[in-house]
């Protein structure tokens, strides 16, 4: 081995506390890019191959009632490849011993096999076999959650008439990944499932006789989606066609794609702030290096060893930093990957979901802890090598200290000979404590950038479940009725108030833009629901017009005043311009307002109620159920509660996981950027501590030297850490945000609080660490003469 690397390793034996320190920072920026990157490429490559092996449709399409010869006019557009068509419907299921609303979704199956779009992969059990009109596969999450499997009978009202279904199977399938109830946000898999049912047993079921309500197609290589869905909408059009869609508005595809997309904005925000952090730490911890070491530098210069060399040394010093933080950066984001893989398993459900990574991702995790490391070592390397010999082995000057702003500041302040000694040392080394400061208060804008998650996610169940969502209970109907409906709930014991609520399907053209979407209508005295801004405060609707959220509003490119093309999608198919009277910021999705009476002229069906908002006594909650499961105009009940719980359960789950990772990743920056500044410390003043103790000051007094100077970084630190976490945060609430969601930036004080004690505590213990070794100072062996 070559004299300079016995050095090296020399060196990082002897330096091992800074280097891991280092280390420990770079570790944390591989972990995260190793954790996001394997969970996106674990999630990306088994959807892929579950959408290729089960033949994922390109394009959807619901309608109220087509003759099936439909299906063949459709496959005859050109481009497309496949077309099948389906009957869908939902179903009130009586579960024994329960009250509470459970609902499924009823799906046809060829009973012969011959389906290939869409396909059922089978967990246990079997298809439902020719003629066996009551036999049903159901899906994996709704058996988990109710303890059902193959043998097991169901009471089920579908289309008015009661049937007990017998469970043959439990299946899966690529349509259905994320699935969620009508009107919920959060899939509640104890409260609805997806159920496949023979094609000729449905039809009996619903009376639909060699018709159906729902088409899937594919596409050939190259067809536009666009042409292909306007020649769909223009054959479906005289059968109540709802408008197609491609997979982008898929519901179960979009959830998964806004997942995909979070864990790219995870990507692209929290590595760069460690690499940031790491490479400053390196650029500190071989100047000072370099400095310490000018004797020996010229001693190797003069012995002939080239510059070259010696740069090539330092480099070597700070690659094999990054060698160990790769190692230990890799493994600890494949742990983390697979926590989180088998989370995402609990709510997208895949035949299969490993958590795989491929040496790619290795390699570029390795390659930027090692460019992170080049480039922080690129300064001290270049100070190295231009040292001559002469130079570098002559005693370093002196630094020159003069009566400057720092000392009238002392005086005015009556600093005490410590407190010169910290605020001059600071002053000395402006540039280190001005990267001291920053790499503290980096890690506390990490920690609140995360933290903050919590408090959106409250301020969205406040907005949404709370204050926009007054009712108990939401009665969705089989199909859009009058206000006689309304009278007859009203009726019911228990019952408090009724509100009629309605969404009808529309295409919205504005110039060359269309958005496909449903408008939302209310009563003008409305008690039960609102509309409620990104401040807070409720919008009333419009008398007139639509008024639109902002998603909705920046896609379209319109403002206040301008007026939109109103396409109905079913029913009578009517064309309307109306003009947008407002715009309001909400939280979830893109929506459309309009006043009842607004979108009685655009339906003119006469019939308001699509669903009825209940406020109910809590006490007659048991009975009021039970006789709603009853009611054959009864499509399904929700309860508020029930959601906002199931939303509650999924805070606690995802982001609590999350966050346990993130103050681990904030706390090792605070921990690297204090231990290597307070070693610094400790070895350029080692020197004048020990004169301190000679000079008769207590190991208490010598120690407030070091933790003093730290102290006053750390507190200098919280403000600007502060700004940069407010800045952060809300850089990643934009990039977290999507068409399903966007968060609101509704940070709290104590948010705030938590972060800056999380950061004071990790630099107080380091900083403790560090002070053991002033309390044990051996004098006589610092303050002698090295040369």
């Amino acid at each position: 081995m070559k004299a300079l690397d016995l050095k090296l390793l020399r060196d990082l034996w002897r330096m091992r506390g800074q280097a891991l320190a280092i280390a420990l920072v770079l570790a944390a920026a591989t972990a995260t890019f190793v954790l996001s990157l394997g969970v996106h490429r674990s999630l990306t490559e088994t959807r892929d191959a579950y959408y290729a092996r089960n033949h994922f449709a390109d394009i959807f399409a619901e309608m109220t009632r087509a003759p099936r010869n439909i299906v063949a006019r459709v496959a005859a557009i050109p481009g497309v490849q496949r077309a099948e068509g389906v009957i869908q419907q939902y179903a009130s299921l009586d579960m024994p011993g329960r009250n509470i609303p459970v609902r499924a979704l009823v799906n046809s199956v060829d009973e012969h096999g011959h389906d290939r779009l869409n396909l059922v992969t089978l967990r246990e059990g079997r298809m439902p076999r020719p003629g066996a009109s009551r036999e049903v596969v159901v899906d994996e999450a709704f058996a988990e959650a109710n303890a059902l499997g193959p043998g097991d009978e169901i009471d089920a009202i579908i289309y008015g008439s009661r049937l007990r279904l017998r469970i043959v199977g439990v299946g899966l399938a690529p349509n259905f990944i994320y699935s969620l109830a009508p009107g919920d946000i959060i899939p509640d898999n104890s409260r609805f499932g997806v159920f496949w049912m023979g094609e000729k047993a449905l039809e009996a079921a619903t009376d639909r006789k060699e018709a159906i309500n729902a088409l899937s197609l594919t596409l050939e290589k190259g067809a536009s989606d666009a042409d292909v869905i306007r020649k769909v909408d223009t054959l479906l059009a005289p059968y109540g066609g709802t408008g197609a869609y491609g997979r982008e508005d898929h519901l179960s595809h979009a959830f998964l794609d806004n997942e995909l997309m979070q864990l790219d904005a995870m990507t692209e925000v929290i590595p760069p702030v460690f690499l940031l952090v790491a490479t400053f730490l390196v650029y500190i911890v071989l100047g000072r290096m370099i400095r310490t070491e000018r004797t020996q530098i010229g001693l190797l210069k003069a012995f002939g060893y080239s510059d070259l060399a010696i740069a090539s040394h330092y480099l070597k010093f700070a690659l094999a930093i990054a060698v160990v933080a790769a190692v230990a950066g890799s493994l600890a984001g494949v742990w983390m990957g697979q926590a989180m893989t088998r989370l995402y398993a609990e709510y997208y459900r895949f035949p299969f979901l490993e958590y795989r990574n491929s040496p790619v991702v290795f390699l570029g995790a390795a390659m930027l802890s090692f460019g992170a490391a080049a480039l922080g070592a690129l300064a001290g390397m270049r100070a190295a090598a231009r040292l001559s010999p002469a130079v570098a082995m002559s005693p370093p000057p002196p630094p020159v200290y003069r009566a400057g702003m720092v000392e009238r500041f002392g005086t005015a302040a009556g600093f005490t000979a410590i407190g010169y000694m910290i605020t001059r040392h600071i002053a000395r080394w402006p540039w280190r404590s001005a990267i001291t400061v920053l790499g503290v208060a980096l890690s506390m804008g990490l920690l609140f950038a995360t933290l903050q998650f919590l408090d959106s996610s409250r301020a969205m169940l406040d907005s949404y479940f709370f204050r926009a969502q007054r009712q108990d209970l939401t009665v969705t109907f089989t199909e859009p009725r009058n206000e006689d409906v309304l009278y007859e709930l009203a009726q019911l014991p228990g019952v408090l108030r009724v509100e009629p609520a309605r969404g009808v399907p529309v295409k919205l053209h504005f110039g060359n833009r269309m958005e496909r979407t449903a408008i939302e209508s209310a009563t003008g005295d409305a008690q039960l629901s609102a509309r409620i801004d990104g401040e807070g405060k409720a919008i009333a609707l419009p008398v007139a017009g639509l008024m639109l959220s902002r998603q909705m509003a920046d896609k379209l490119g319109v403002h206040a005043g301008d007026r939109v093309f109103v396409e109905l999608l079913g029913g009578r198919q009517t064309k309307s311009v109306l003009p947008v009277a407002g715009i309001v910021d909400e939280f979830v999705g893109e929506r459309v307002y309009a006043a009842q009476a607004t979108l009685e002229r655009i339906t003119r069906d006469a019939s308001p109620a699509g669903s009825a908002l209940l406020r109910i006594d809590p006490a007659a909650r048991d009975g009021l159920l039970a006789r709603l499961k009853d009611m054959p105009q009864v499509l399904g009940v929700t309860e508020r509660d029930a959601a906002m719980n199931k939303f509650e359960e999924m805070i606690d789950d995802n982001l609590y996981t999350m966050l346990f990772f993130y103050v681990g990743f904030a706390s090792a920056i605070a921990v690297g950027v204090v231990y290597n500044s307070a070693r610094i410390l400790f070895s350029e003043r080692a020197n004048e501590l020990a004169t301190l103790r000679v000079l008769g000051y207590y190991r208490s007094e010598v120690g407030l030297v070091l933790l003093g100077e730290l102290a006053l970084l750390v507190a200098a630190a919280v403000p600007v850490g502060c700004i940069l976490g407010y800045w952060l945060a809300q850089v990643m609430t934009a990039m977290f945000s999507s068409d399903l969601f966007r968060l609101p930036f509704a940070p709290t004080r104590a948010t705030y609080g938590y972060s800056i004690l999380v950061i004071l505590a990790s630099a107080a213990l380091t900083a403790l660490a560090v002070a053991r070794r002033v309390l044990r100072l051996d004098m006589v062996r610092v303050l002698k003469a090295r040369e």
